[in-house]
């Protein structure tokens, strides 16, 4: 297995789905159709033993109730070629390794203070939801409170005027 597709790093996140099979739905005739009578979807895979290689598969491929169906659309890379797409997938990790590095190296700091002073300002604004939420409550209980008072006005009125 490659450095890359065994790594969780934020940096190389990029290579990692660009290692991922990808899905191809709308590829050139004639379509292959898998046991289910789908279309079958064509592939690309990033093994080791298959870099680059496309192939059809049951688009149900990775997950469950797949038929099986596999079929491969390319011949099969010579042992050169795909010495040559590992070497070129590797030298791809180490760039965006060496990227990932020089950014922490140029960015960490002023980033490490943005993040101080995003925090300080969310911190705030929970201080402040929290205020209008009390406000927000002392202004429904007084609603309630006129309300009630309003009501028991209106039945006095009420009682006054039949009594009359």
């Amino acid at each position: 297995m490659s450095s890359a597709s065994s790594s969780s790093g934020r940096c190389r996140r990029r290579v990692v789905l660009l290692r991922q099979p990808s899905r191809e739905e709308d590829y050139e005739p004639p379509r292959r159709y898998c046991n289910h009578r789908m279309v079958a979807s064509r592939w690309m895979a990033w093994t080791d033993g298959n870099p680059g290689q496309r192939f059809y598969g049951c688009p149900l491929y990775n997950q469950d109730g797949t038929c099986g169906f596999f079929a491969w659309h390319d011949n099969e890379f010579g042992k050169r070629a795909k010495t040559m797409i590992k070497e070129l997938l590797d030298d791809i990790d180490k760039l965006y390794d060496e990227n990932c590095s020089l950014r922490i190296a140029s960015h960490g700091h002023r980033v490490g203070e943005e993040l101080d002073s995003i925090h300080g300002e969310l911190r705030e604004l929970k201080r402040r939801n929290e205020l209008y939420d009390r406000e927000v409550r002392k202004g429904k209980n007084k609603f309630k409170l006129a309300m009630t008072l309003l009501l028991f006005t209106f039945v006095w009125l009420c009682v006054l005027y039949v009594k009359m």
